[in-house]
Formats: structure tokens, sequence, C-alpha cells
């Protein structure tokens, strides 16, 4: 083990700018065969720890990995399960990764084929798939040997896609300040569902500066804003889906000293948000006395008619931020002047904006102006608020 630290502080210690970019790419492509090769010493050592009961003070090897490594639990499961495989039934795909020709993952996809298969079809199929694994990707390689799995057993197959719909959950949170996070576990067909809704409301627009990690995160927002949008969701409480913030009078105002809005959910909120989420929506008065009693309720109609909506649609056709071509299926009349602020709730005051673009103009106050034609589209390079993450040396006050 000394050698190998002694390498790797060999490597860490090379000036990369003194090497030349082709010299830095065959680097790259040998430590990637060296990793190989070292996670096929990782997973033979584990095999053997396991088998010898090294890890019985911790009741498991995956619970030793957890401890001592502080490997994530499905790391761990994997390391323990692909150990087993290797060393029982999958002696040309470790000869493979002792080698470097292949990696962890590719011995993963041909170690699944247990799932499906008895051993002795796994045992005369694998040499031949750890040599095809020399010139495929990991994802070439699962669908090569999902192909043989149903082709081989498909009433076997057929119990380990339940098992997979069986495992399928979303976990969702909201941190300490408020963001939401979470995960999923989805079963193959539900993951392509899920990445094909993703993959088409994720599409960007010319000029468009989000990662992509914000275009998905985006899609996601777009696709529940249209499933309510869309009147097919179940009725919850007695009412169609929305959502629900409470907002006092000065906060919507945005008046100096005012709290937060708090939404259905737990979420604070505020005054942008507040006015985002209330921009074209139904508001429902409701008036505290000083015991928290309510004195007085009613409604106030703040939603542009059908009529109106037909009308800015056939002025703006689509979502009027430049480049954006989003349809008025996914888009909202945004008041150009917020209600709250005095706009009035007419066709002059209204402009469609898709969800991600109707956020962004209350969050940085985008201007919106019209052309020589009298068009509406925002202006990107007016703004109230400096956005760090606004590129093309868009100007901020």
């Amino acid at each position: 083990m000394g050698n190998l630290a002694s390498a790797i502080d060999e490597l860490a210690a090379v000036d990369l700018d003194d090497l030349p970019v082709s010299v830095i790419g065959d680097d790259i492509a040998e430590l990637h065969r060296q990793r190989n090769r070292l996670d096929a010493q990782i997973v033979r050592r584990v095999e053997r720890f396991d088998r010898r009961g090294g890890a019985v003070e911790h009741g498991s090897t995956q619970a030793w990995l957890r401890s001592e490594v502080r490997a994530s639990p499905p790391d761990a499961h994997r390391d323990v399960a692909l150990a087993r495989d290797l060393a029982d039934v999958l002696p040309a795909t470790m000869k493979a990764m002792s080698d470097g020709s292949v990696s962890p993952q590719h011995a993963e996809a041909i170690a699944r084929l247990r799932r499906t298969l008895d051993d002795h079809v796994v045992v005369a199929a694998e040499p031949h798939l750890a040599d095809v694994a020399q010139t495929s990707t990991p994802k070439e390689m699962r669908a090569i040997t999902a192909s043989i799995a149903h082709s081989y057993s498909p009433e076997r197959y057929a119990d380990a896609e339940r098992d997979d719909y069986e495992h399928r959950r979303l976990d969702a949170a909201s941190t300490i300040h408020g963001m939401g996070v979470g995960g999923f576990t989805l079963h193959p067909a539900g993951f392509e569902t899920f990445m094909t809704a993703i993959h088409a409301a994720s599409r960007p627009f010319t000029g468009d500066d989000r990662t992509p990690r914000q275009r998905r995160a985006d899609a996601l927002i777009t696709i529940a804003e249209l499933a309510m949008k869309s009147g097919e969701l179940p009725i919850t409480g007695g009412v169609k889906p929305h959502v629900s913030v409470v907002v006092p009078v000065d906060t919507m105002a945005g008046a100096e000293g005012s709290p937060s809005a708090e939404c259905g959910f737990g979420a604070s909120v505020g005054t942008n948000w507040a006015q985002r989420l209330s921009c074209n929506a139904e508001i429902s008065r409701i008036v505290f006395g000083p015991a928290g009693e309510v004195l007085d309720s009613g409604r106030a109609t703040r939603t542009f008619s059908a009529a109106q909506i037909r009308a800015i649609i056939a002025r703006d056709k689509h979502c009027i931020w430049p480049g954006c071509d989003a349809p008025p299926a996914w888009c909202d009349a945004h008041h150009v002047i917020h209600w709250a602020n005095g706009g009035p709730t007419s066709v002059a005051n209204g402009a469609l904006l898709c969800g991600r673009h109707h956020d962004r103009v209350h969050l940085y106050d985008f201007e919106i102006e019209t052309d020589t034609g009298g068009a509406y589209m925002v202006n990107p390079y007016k703004f109230r608020i400096r956005k760090n993450l606004v590129r093309n040396q868009r100007a901020g006050p």
C-alpha cells in the first residue's frame, strides 16, 4: 500500500500546466484503466472480508462499509453483492476488471443476470459478455443483458420487474431554510415516462442561460403547473388542487416591515413570490380579529376573464420572453403592473408568460416593453436586482 500511496503523491505533484494537453488526455485514459484495476482489488478484498466474518461486530459487511469507509447504503450493498457475484460465477469479468478493461458498472450489468437466470446459464454466457463489455458502454451492457434475460426466462424477468415496481418511492421534505429537497426511485418504465416528460419540458430556448439542472427543475414545476391547469387532478378537500397562500395586505403591497406569507404546505415566501402566485389567482379576503377570530370573509376577483385571456393570446401568441416559444397552454396571464400596486386586470395590463419566466419577471423585476408594432416583450437587459447567473454581459443597475 505504501507504493500505491507514493504513486498517488507523485501524480498529485505534477504541474499540469507544464504538460501538453494530449499527454493530459492520455493520463486520464490510463488513470481510468488503473481505477478499474483498483476497484477490482477492492471488491476482491470485500468478498474475502465478508465471507471470513470480518464484520461480525458490525452485524454485516454493508454496515462495516458504512461505518468504516463512510460508504452510502446503496454503495455498500452494491460492493458486497458485486464482490460475491464476481467470486461465485464471473471469473472472466473479474479478470477483465483486474486488467482495467472493464469498470464495476460493466460488471454490475453482467451480474444482474443472476436475478433472472440460473447460474449455469450465466456461467456459460459470461466469457462472451466479458469480451463484449470491453468495447461497450455500461448502458449498452445493461441493454444486452436485459435482452438475454428476457429471452431465456420471460417469467422470471417479469418477476424482477414486479420487484422493481414494488421498490418505487419518492421522498420530499423542506430544509430549515424552506428549500424543497427530495429524491426518488422509479422502476424502469416509470423512469422512462418521467424522463420523457422532463426532456420535453426542459428544452432550452434561444439565449437560455439556465444550467441543465435548473432546466430540469423548472421542467418538474412546469409539469406540476400543467397538471393543475388541466383540471384532471383528483379533487382534494372538496376543491381542485391549487397553491394556497395566506398573504397579509401589507406583504402583498411590499410595505416595509411586513411579515412573510405562508403557503399551504408550510413554505414561507416574501412579497415577490406572493405577487407571483397571486398574479392570476382568485383571492379570498379574510379579516381576522385581535384574537384570531374571523370577522369577515369574501371574494375579490383578480383573474383575467376568459375573453381577456383570449385577447391576450391573440396578441402575444406565446410567452413574451425573448427566444421562448412556450404555447399559451403553458402560460399565465401576467399583470404587467401587479394589481396590489394598482394595476388593472385588463388586456392592456396583461401579458403571456410561461411559468419559469413568470417566476423570473417577479423575482428580478424585469421590465416589460412594447415594440414599434405594439407587441409586448420582456427586456432581459433591464431589471431591478442584479442576478449573478445572468450571462452575456446583461447589465443591471
